[in-house]
């Protein structure tokens, strides 16, 4: 390669050659110059440390590539008279390569970003509006009204973030591949989380199930649809425009590295390292893997833990002070006792007899001394509380009550492992021995078991993990009532007599999206559950009808003597913290005893 036509990266010695034949033909400023070497470099950290992650994207995206190669494959069957001319080969490698050139669109947008985002420089809007003006000539918009629309998809958010004081521009965008996410824009929601994983310092690993899980989805609908076109009079023209290089001729002689450049270095990169231990990170995905969790769902999990960490950050201060109220002062009478401390405002009311007294010598009856000691007593504690999560995963679930069921889940489960953590730390303080278990339930039109009470180790967090991620709604309808009914059936008689002695605490968070589809079993089991001591709650969340409304308020609320239903509705957003709320209302309860 001429080292004065492209960027060269030797990864050995440390060195990137400039292409300073191109610099002096395209007559760029020092400032331009900057920039491009700035951006050749600014994913080159994550690339160090996961190198053989972006190389091999190809598997950790094989099912989507297997799904699109079936789908044009037997489009392409559908409309030509002979299958056995069509080239199985070329038309992986024509998905692959697709899905491949989708990401990288995605790090070089990244990137631009980064740069912006973490470069000092660029904090001199003088010099950022410099760079801004000079990548809007690099790229031209008209492009992603030209192109298929699943690549100009891949290019248009880099152009969107460029073009985002042209009001129309980024109007006619949005309005070309609009779809909103958790209640903002593609773009926007894109544009905030890669800025948060860009200044959390984190790559590919938080980035790529980012992308898999809310950007990918609008891409592969964008090419199923070009796909769906096709028809038998347009093979010859459109059937063959769906396998243009839509990015071809965009980096044709241009100064950014191509995808293949990119791997080139990675590769390079590889050849240099030598063979060390595990990262930590990677050790604890292996470990996972072992329990048949997918490393997607690891990322995708991540992705979770990232969103809700201050949060959880909020919690164990929370999870601190409730343990260190556990243990109070209170006053305690001490039987035959003579004379406690002296207590100074009765000395003063009482002072002429103290005058009197002292000429007597006789103190003892003066009521000026307090008959009790300050000292320390423990609240009475439980032994074991035991919370059970009843997640409705029925066919209604759809992606934006999922995606809170999701949060809520993440941020709930881990900041309680995080205060059963401190309670095994704080065992000597409290005087008793407390260990806080938790339960996952998925119920629809039948029920199961997710996470048990009894897992512990690296199966707990597997577990903790599959409640999280395999929230999909595909579970048909909503019988609650026969999960509760599981649930009640497991309680032994000694457990009950320990939840009446409350040497056991039992607590129930059922969250649904409706109401229940036989609500008077299940009403009938809430009342059981309440009649043994079992605390038991259900949040409710997405818009319901009348009907609905007064079923749920029939099987939680009415009759009883407080309300055990929340009807959250259009607030959606809010599941997380009310069902934090609730969480930390009854565990101040036990250990405060309010």
């Amino acid at each position: 390669m001429n080292y004065l036509e492209k960027f060269v990266f030797n990864p050995k010695e440390g060195i990137l050659y400039l292409p300073l034949a191109s610099f002096l033909e395209k007559d760029l400023s020092n400032s331009e110059i900057l920039w491009h070497i700035y951006y050749e470099l600014a994913l080159y950290p994550d690339w160090k440390k996961n190198a053989d992650l972006y190389l091999k994207r190809r598997l950790s995206f094989k099912d989507e590539i297997d799904q699109v190669s079936y789908y044009l494959q037997k489009k392409l069957e559908d409309l030509v008279e002979d299958s056995t001319t069509i080239d199985k080969n070329f038309i992986r490698s024509y998905v692959e390569k697709e899905i491949l050139d989708f990401l990288f669109e995605i790090d070089c947008y990244s990137a631009y970003l980064k740069v912006l985002e973490t470069c000092p420089f660029y904090r001199d809007q003088e010099e950022k509006e410099k760079i801004i003006t000079y990548m809007k000539k690099e790229k031209n918009p008209k492009r992603i009204f030209s192109s298929l629309d699943h690549q100009a998809f891949s290019q248009s958010f880099l152009l969107w973030t460029l073009y985002f004081n042209d009001e129309g521009l980024k109007r006619d965008i949005e309005k070309k591949f609009g779809q909103e996410i958790m209640g903002k824009s593609i773009y926007e929601f894109l544009y905030d989380n890669l800025l948060r994983q860009i200044n959390d310092n984190q790559g590919i690993i938080e980035r790529d199930p980012l992308i898999k899980a809310f950007i990918y989805p609008n891409f592969k609908k964008l090419w199923l649809k070009e796909i769906d076109s096709m028809n038998s009079s347009q093979e010859s023209s459109s059937g063959e425009k769906i396998f243009e290089d839509g990015n071809e001729d965009q980096r044709e002689n241009k100064l950014e590295s191509s995808r293949a450049d990119v791997e080139e270095r990675l590769r390079e990169i590889l050849k240099e390292e030598k063979p060390q231990v595990l990262s930590q990170r990677e050790a604890e995905i292996k470990k996972l893997e072992d329990f048949a969790i997918s490393r997607e769902d690891i990322y995708l999990f991540s992705f979770y833990e990232n969103k809700i960490s201050g949060q959880r950050r909020a919690l164990k201060e929370f999870w601190k002070k409730l343990l260190g109220s556990a243990k109070k002062e209170v006053q305690v009478e001490k039987d035959k006792q003579a004379k406690g401390d002296l207590n100074v405002n009765d000395l003063i009311y009482s002072y002429p007899d103290f005058l009197e007294a002292e000429k007597k010598g006789a103190y003892k009856d003066l009521k000026i001394f307090n008959r009790y000691f300050l000292e320390s007593k423990n609240n009475f504690l439980p032994e074991k509380i035991e919370i059970s999560f009843l997640i409705d995963n029925s066919g209604s679930m759809d992606e934006e009550k999922i995606e809170a069921m999701r949060k809520t889940l993440a941020a709930i489960l881990l900041s309680l492992e995080d205060f059963n953590d401190y309670l095994q730390g704080s065992s000597q303080k409290t005087n008793e021995k407390i260990v806080l278990l938790t339960e996952t339930w998925f119920f629809g039109r039948d029920f199961y078991k997710v996470k048990d009470f009894t897992d512990t180790g690296n199966l707990k967090l597997s577990k903790i993990i599959s409640s999280v991620t395999k929230v999909d709604g595909s579970s048909g309808t909503t019988d609650d009532g026969a999960c509760l009914r599981e649930i009640y059936k497991n309680i032994s008689p000694r457990e009950k007599v320990e939840i009446k002695a409350k040497k056991t605490y039992k607590i129930i968070f059922e969250i649904t999206d409706g109401a229940s589809t036989f609500p008077g079993a299940t009403r009938d089991i809430v009342k059981e559950f309440l009649k043994d001591k079992v605390e038991i709650y259900a949040l409710q969340i997405g818009p319901i009808n009348s009907l609905d409304t007064k079923t749920f308020n029939y099987i939680w609320n009415d009759g009883f003597k407080y309300s055990h239903g929340i009807i959250l509705g259009e607030s959606i957003e809010s599941l997380t913290e009310e069902l934090i709320k609730i969480v930390k209302e009854n565990l101040e309860s036990i250990f405060l005893g309010k």
